[in-house]
């Protein structure tokens, strides 16, 4: 079984390095999908819209040679998103869905809320002190921050072409496990509950402590949560 993680817009592969096999029932081997323009594809040109982002995703699983069920995505923030609609698509056109689905951090689609991108732009390392998850070396370092936050930009501009699905438009047959923390300022413990139309099980809804970036702090946590929910899943 392969896991497949998306990080939040900004971050890099790095930040989910803590999510390793050895830790992970039933997972042999962890992919940390790297968005263009940082980190190993730092030379790599941005992407130019959210759906580009997901065909990409797609393409990098499906060359990884996974069959259904075999294999299991998890998103966080703008990850999730990414998770969610890639394995929409992997159904609808590669006949390919995963066994489990991880949402961390994120409304569901029909709940998106725009403007980040504008936010960013005019308010910069505020808005982002505000949302939490900006180490300290980066908000200590002017060019690193100058760089963060570019990189910050253009995940949010890419995000705010995304044109989510309606819930009854892609019921997806996976499992679902929904998490957040119980202070994220972007995502109430009540909308978490609007995600149970997007799949035809009943998805887990678990909230922990924390912010936005709870994960920081909860790494043990989530581990915990995600070998749990695996294993209730009969891997």
């Amino acid at each position: 079984m392969k896991m497949f993680c998306f990080c939040h817009a900004g971050g890099m592969s790095t930040y989910y390095s803590f999510l390793k096999p050895q830790s992970l029932k039933g997972i042999d081997e962890v992919y940390l999908f790297e968005y263009p323009g940082r980190g190993r594809k730092c030379k790599k040109e941005g992407y130019k819209s959210f759906d580009e982002c997901v065909e990409d995703a797609c393409k990098q699983i499906v060359k990884a040679n996974v069959k259904t069920k075999e294999f299991v995505l998890f998103g966080h923030s703008m990850g999730a998103f990414v998770a969610y609609e890639t394995a929409c698509r992997l159904q609808k056109e590669y006949n390919l869905y995963p066994y489990h689905v991880f949402i961390s951090g994120q409304k569901p689609p029909i709940r998106v809320v725009k403007g980040h991108y504008e936010n960013c732009e005019k308010h910069g390392m505020e808005f982002l002190k505000e949302l939490g998850g900006v180490p300290d070396i980066i908000l200590e370092n002017d060019e690193i921050a100058k760089y963060f936050l570019d990189i910050c930009i253009k995940d949010l501009r890419v995000l705010q072409s995304y044109v989510p699905h309606k819930a009854f438009e892609e019921n997806l047959p996976a499992y679902g496990s929904i998490i957040c923390g119980d202070h994220d300022a972007e995502v109430s413990v009540e909308e978490l509950k609007d995600w149970k139309p997007y799949f035809k099980n009943k998805p887990t809804i678990k909230v922990v402590e924390g912010s936005h970036f709870y994960l920081h702090d909860k790494q043990k946590d989530l581990i915990s949560f995600i070998n749990n929910e695996l294993e209730l899943g009969c891997i």
